[in-house]
């Protein structure tokens, strides 16, 4: 039985999530994928600030699956209605080697603390194995935080795939067919177009960064005030930080020869060190407002500057 490693980042949801993770595992080389991470900042404002949403709901972005078919994967995507049904499916594909993903409800299973017996949440697992030694069990993968490998009763899943709130996409499970050959030769010049054509498309204007000093300025008297939007900028910039680490993941395994590594590197920090001064907040009390505003005074210098480079070297065919 294959564990399947968390793949290092924060930005995708749980189901996307998870599919990362278990490519790269079956060795698809899914930096390739990141070519769009560098995500609208219009986008993440909106989304975090306005919406006061989390990342697991940011649809906006592009989202993984439309690039699978360059690297041999093909998603077999099924709703079947009750655990007792999928079962037979679920457990053939076992039997074929494969990962089973499915949606549960993390209010029945005691690794998810936060939900386990609070509060009814959509959420998506792995399973990998089923065993029939103690009594009939299935063998769970979740990157939970901490991450999760261990078995439970079968009447603990069968329970959450039963109970699971009825949504779009929450009674099904998942399964990937990998085309070895087509996986080990990936249709990279489609990838390479891809991103062309989102260098040429994009039109970002990082008003973010002003936005969140304008906040801090206009509330520096007293942010116990405000903790709750306080928030919703940490997470934001956190996964500012994430979007910028994938795509410089994508510049290094495409090999592609630009100038903006050096301003990219410097994005990555940044966004991080913005995001660890307002999580400062939480463990101290108080914020540097004089350091985030020269933070993000910088990102917004050098990440306009980066996307003007990228046009450029696009328009003259350095990259």
């Amino acid at each position: 039985m294959k564990i399947i490693p968390r793949y290092d980042e924060d930005f995708f949801n749980c189901v996307e999530s998870h599919y990362v993770s278990y490519w790269k595992a079956e060795g698809i080389p899914v930096e390739y994928m990141f070519y769009g991470a560098l995500e609208d900042t219009r986008n993440v404002y909106d989304h975090f600030i306005e919406k006061r949403d989390n990342r697991w709901l940011f649809h906006d972005k592009k989202h993984v699956l439309d690039d699978i078919h360059h690297f041999g994967l093909t998603l077999r995507q099924e709703r079947i209605e009750t655990f007792q049904e999928a079962e037979p499916k679920i457990i053939e594909a076992l039997d074929e080697g494969k990962i089973v993903f499915f949606f549960i409800d993390g209010y029945y299973f005691k690794h998810r603390t936060f939900t386990y017996l609070q509060k009814h949440e959509p959420h998506c697992m792995m399973i990998s194995q089923l065993s029939h030694e103690g009594g009939k069990k299935w063998f769970i993968q979740d990157h939970a935080q901490p991450d999760f490998f261990d078995y439970y009763p079968h009447e603990t899943v069968e329970k959450a795939y039963d109970d699971n709130p009825v949504e779009q996409f929450v009674k099904e499970i998942m399964i990937f067919d990998i085309d070895r050959e087509r996986a080990a030769n990936p249709e990279l010049d489609q990838i390479k177009a891809k991103f062309e054509l989102w260098v040429h498309e994009c039109r970002d204007d990082f008003k973010i960064y002003q936005q969140a000093v304008d906040f801090l300025e206009a509330n520096r008297a007293d942010i116990s005030k405000v903790e709750e939007e306080l928030e919703a900028y940490q997470n934001a910039f956190f996964f500012l930080y994430s979007s910028r680490l994938l795509f410089s993941r994508f510049l290094d395994v495409m090999n592609i020869e630009t100038s903006i590594r050096e301003s990219l590197n410097e994005s990555i920090q940044l966004t991080d060190r913005v995001r660890k001064l307002i999580t400062n907040y939480k463990i101290l009390g108080k914020i540097s407002v004089p350091k985030i505003t020269e933070a993000c005074g910088r990102l917004y210098e050098i990440e306009t500057q980066m996307i003007q480079t990228l046009k450029e070297e696009l328009l003259t065919q350095k990259i």
